[in-house]
C-alpha cells in the first residue's frame, strides 16, 4: 500500500521544486551569465566567477583573457584573486599553479609577471627552490631578463661593480664564462642569427640560399654567400663605385666548418695562439659559416683601413643592411680585435643597429633574443 504524502511533506517538496525552478530560471543569474559570456568567459569560468561572487570585479577588469584562463583552472584560489587581477597573459605550462606557488613565496603581481615572462616551466620550478629573492626587481626591470640566468646574475654581480642592466646583458651574452664554454647551438638559419664565441653551429650547418659570387665582385670564383646578402652587396658595391670611383669586393665570404678550421689553424701556426684567438674564430663559431659575413677587399688597395672604400662603407653600409661587426675597443664584448674589413649582413635592422652604436652582440640580447 502506497504511503500517502502528508501535508507537511508536500509543502517541503513544493518548496524544493520551487527553489530548483527559481535557480534554473533566475533572471539575475541568467543576465550575469549572459554578460560574462559576452566577454568571452567560458562556462566553467562563469560558474567559478559567480560561485565566489567576483562578477563586479571581473566586469571592472580588462584582463578577460588571463582571468578566463585562471577561473577555468582547477588551481584557482580565491585568496589570490587580487593578484590574479594584475597578471599578464602567459603561455607557460601550469600557469595558475606556478603563480600560486610564487604568491606563496611572497612575490607580488609585478614580480610574478617579470619572473614568468619568457620563462619555461622548468625555469620556474628551479627558481622556486630558492627562498624569496629580495631585490629581484633590480633584474626584472629589463625586458631581456632571463630567469634561467638568475643565479648567474647574482654571482656575476658579486665579482663586478657594474650596473644591473649591464649585469643582465653581459651574462646573457655569456661574458661570465670562458670563450666557447657551455656554448649554445644555433641550428635555425635566419638573417638576424647571432653567431659568436658563445653561440656556435654544427659541423654540418649550411646556410639557406647559398649562391656563387660573380668574379666581378670577388677575388676568385670560389666565393659564395647567402642570396639576399649577395644581392644587397652588389648594390652597395655599385653605389660605392659611383661615389668613390672604386668597388668593394669579396675577399672571403662563406666558409664551411672545415674551411674555418683550416683558417684558424693557419693563423695559429703563422702568428701564434694569442693572435689567432682574437682574429680567427674556432670552427663552428665563425659568422662566415652563416653565409652572411664577408671580409671585404678594397679595389684601390691591398690594404683596407683608411681607403676611400673603407671610409665610404663606415658611413653607408647600414643603408644596405650591413654592419661593421668588430668595432674598435669592443674586444671585451666580441672577443675580437677591430677588423675594418669584416661586415655582417643583418638586413632591415642594420640602421637601428648602426644608430644604437652597440655591438651586434649587445643589440641582439636587448631586442632580438626571445
Amino acid at each position: 500500500m502506497k504511503r500517502k504524502l502528508n501535508k507537511k511533506n508536500i509543502i517541503i517538496l513544493s518548496i524544493i521544486v520551487l527553489l530548483i525552478v527559481i535557480e534554473i530560471i533566475n533572471p539575475i543569474k541568467l543576465y550575469n551569465k549572459h554578460v560574462l559570456k559576452q566577454l568571452n568567459y567560458s562556462d566553467t569560468s562563469i560558474n567559478t566567477i559567480l560561485k565566489y561572487g567576483k562578477k563586479d570585479q571581473v566586469l571592472n577588469s580588462k584582463n578577460n583573457k588571463v582571468l578566463d584562463k585562471i577561473f577555468n583552472s582547477k588551481d584557482y584560489k580565491d585568496k589570490n584573486f587580487n593578484i590574479y587581477l594584475e597578471l599578464n597573459d602567459s603561455n607557460i605550462t601550469n600557469f595558475v599553479s606556478l603563480t600560486n606557488s610564487l604568491i606563496d613565496k611572497g612575490y607580488n603581481a609585478k614580480e610574478i609577471n617579470g619572473i614568468l615572462k619568457n620563462s619555461s616551466e622548468d625555469d620556474v620550478l628551479e627558481f622556486l627552490k630558492l627562498d624569496y629573492q629580495e631585490g629581484i626587481d633590480n633584474y626584472l626591470q629589463f625586458d631581456f631578463f632571463k630567469l634561467s640566468n638568475y643565479q648567474e646574475y647574482i654571482d656575476y654581480k658579486k665579482e663586478n661593480n657594474i650596473d644591473y642592466e649591464n649585469i643582465v646583458i653581459n651574462v646573457n651574452i655569456g661574458l661570465n664564462k670562458n670563450y666557447y664554454e657551455d656554448a649554445n647551438t644555433v641550428s635555425k638559419f635566419s638573417i638576424t642569427m647571432l653567431v659568436n664565441k658563445y653561440n656556435g653551429l654544427d659541423k654540418d650547418f649550411v646556410p639557406s640560399d647559398l649562391v656563387s659570387v660573380d668574379k666581378e665582385y670577388a677575388i676568385d670564383s670560389k666565393q659564395k654567400a647567402n642570396k639576399e646578402m649577395y644581392e644587397a652587396f652588389i648594390k652597395m658595391s655599385d653605389d660605392c663605385k659611383k661615389e668613390t670611383g672604386y668597388k668593394v669586393i669579396f675577399r672571403s665570404g662563406y666558409r664551411d666548418y672545415k674551411s674555418q678550421e683550416d683558417t684558424y689553424n693557419l693563423y695559429l701556426k703563422t702568428y701564434g695562439k694569442k693572435y689567432a684567438e682574437v682574429y680567427a674564430a674556432h670552427a663552428g663559431f665563425s659568422e662566415h659559416q652563416t653565409g652572411l659575413a664577408v671580409d671585404i677587399k678594397a679595389e684601390s688597395s691591398n690594404t683596407f683601413a683608411g681607403t676611400k672604400e673603407s671610409k665610404w662603407l663606415s658611413k653607408n653600409a647600414h643603408k644596405y643592411g650591413f654592419i661593421l661587426r668588430y668595432k674598435k675597443e669592443t674586444e671585451d664584448i666580441t672577443g675580437y680585435k677591430y677588423e675594418s674589413w669584416h661586415y655582417r649582413y643583418v638586413g632591415s635592422i642594420a640602421e637601428k643597429v648602426y644608430e644604437s652604436k652597440m655591438t651586434y652582440d649587445e643589440y641582439y640580447i636587448r631586442f632580438l633574443d626571445k
